[in-house]
């Protein structure tokens, strides 16, 4: 493309996406990545994310936000859609389910997605979700943190005396419980994840969530590694942390909307699912924090762009390019360290011609 002035000015490229039309452009994208990738029988990530810098340019300081849906399993993004704030997610959401075909797919979202209208679209659209309980709903979130909680205690009873008498004995035959440990970076993160197929549990069940199959629990700690002098681990283990704590952490937080350390998070689904298996959509539903949000603030710097006007359909260049880097690393291409592989993009012009120009062949 012959450019005979010159590359163009950051303002002029403002004005320019500020002129394209966010509705349309955001349907070409999903049009784009539809052709890649099926967004059938796929585990779909949806979350909200801030746009931080434009909040100072925005009525009362509340920065703008966007609705991004994300293929679990790839990386890929899958759909954008602006919302004003936080607020407005709610509504948001079932507007972006109407433009995808989530047929046999596994719909997540972070608690604030779990409505009674949403799942009930959800099941409409043919698909499937797990939905997080936290105190946003109050009476749902004790009920789970009660009886998943007193079937744990009885749990490890049983293991250790086969003539322990349960609590409630019909509900421990449909309940299972699995344990993980796991070394991340500066910290040890133990986790349980607990399920029970008997829905009756939850109050809410009898008449708005009849849909509901599993009902389950997922307990995380953290605790911060620590050394002696000699280098030495001594990091404490959970049950010292739980009296004592640590010198790092004096107090541990139990509460998950003041701190991390402790978390106690209650599920929800609409399909029979093994305590494993609904650990693992949990922890896979975070991947949209992981691979998507942090590195399009860090790598993209999207955090620290003041853009006002075109800020949405930035947003979605962004992701443009996001998605043709993550192509490149899956295909193997390319590192799967993304500023490596933009670097590797930036000195290999034959690369943006292969992913950009000619077209990017089906991953199904």
């Amino acid at each position: 493309m012959p450019l005979k002035n010159g590359i163009a000015s950051p303002s002029t490229v403002s004005r320019l996406l500020s002129g394209l039309d966010e509705e349309l452009f955001a349907l070409e994208f999903m049009e784009w990545i539809g052709e890649i990738v099926d967004t059938k029988g796929i585990h779909l990530a949806i979350d909200g994310k801030a746009l931080r810098a434009a909040m100072e340019k925005v009525k009362d300081f509340r920065a703008p936000m966007v609705l991004n849906a994300m293929d679990a399993v790839t990386g890929l993004v899958i759909a954008q859609m602006p919302i004003q704030n936080k607020e407005c997610e709610i509504r948001a959401f079932p507007e972006l389910l109407k433009l995808l075909d989530i047929s046999g797919s596994v719909v997540t979202t972070d608690a604030i997605g779990t409505q009674t209208e949403i799942m009930e679209q959800i099941v409409r659209q043919k698909g499937n979700f797990v939905m997080m309980i936290k105190k946003n709903q109050p009476q749902s979130y004790e009920e789970i943190m009660k009886y998943l909680g007193e079937m744990s205690e009885d749990f490890q009873k049983m293991k250790k005396d086969a003539g322990h008498r349960p609590k409630y004995p019909e509900l421990q035959e449909t309940y299972e419980e699995v344990y993980f440990q796991e070394r991340n970076r500066d910290r040890y993160e133990h986790r349980w994840y607990s399920v029970c197929r008997e829905k009756s549990i939850l109050t809410k069940t009898q008449k708005e969530w009849s849909f509901i199959r599993t009902v389950g629990r997922a307990r995380q700690i953290r605790i911060p590694l620590e050394r002696d002098a000699q280098g030495r681990d001594i990091t404490p283990d959970v049950e010292t942390f739980l009296k004592k704590g640590s010198r790092r952490r004096p107090k541990p937080l139990k509460d998950e909307n003041v701190g991390r350390d402790i978390q106690d998070t209650g599920m929800i689904s609409d399909l029979e699912l093994t305590a494993e298996q609904m650990g693992k959509i949990k922890r896979e539903h975070w991947a949209i924090e992981n691979k998507v949000h942090h590195v399009l603030d860090e790598s993209f710097r999207e955090d620290r762009s003041p853009a006002k006007e075109s800020k949405n359909n930035l947003a979605l260049i962004r992701k443009y390019a996001y998605n043709i880097l993550r192509l490149a690393m899956l295909s193997g291409t390319c590192t799967e360290i993304m500023t490596e592989a933009m670097d590797e993009f930036s000195d290999d012009h034959s690369l943006i011609e292969k992913y950009v120009f000619n077209g990017i062949k089906s991953l199904y």
